[in-house]
């Protein structure tokens, strides 16, 4: 299920996906949305480029509420870190 969550973000959900397939879920979508290209009306040839933070239920969070809020740690975790790129929530060790 993919939603809409706030301006520019948008949310995932993978129901009884382990962390270890959401990232690879995550990293493919990652590169085919890089690999797209976007051609404007005005000629301008662009590319677009995705972050994303990963996290699990319950391993990573008790609740939905816990649970988004630690997704959205990771993915300003891959922000801060160049960007591009899918990082796992750390709350699990």
């Amino acid at each position: 299920t993919v939603a809409r969550y706030g301006g520019e973000e948008f949310s995932i959900i993978l129901p009884e996906t382990p962390k270890k397939i959401a990232l690879v879920v995550g990293e493919r979508l990652r590169r085919k949305v890089e690999a797209h290209r976007l051609l404007l009306e005005d000629g301008r040839d662009i590319s677009v480029t995705i972050s994303m933070g990963v996290a699990t239920y319950p391993y990573d969070a008790g609740s939905a509420l816990e649970l988004v809020r630690h997704a959205d740690q990771a993915l300003y975790q891959a922000k801060d870190r160049g960007r591009n790129q899918v990082v796992a929530c750390e709350a699990s060790a």
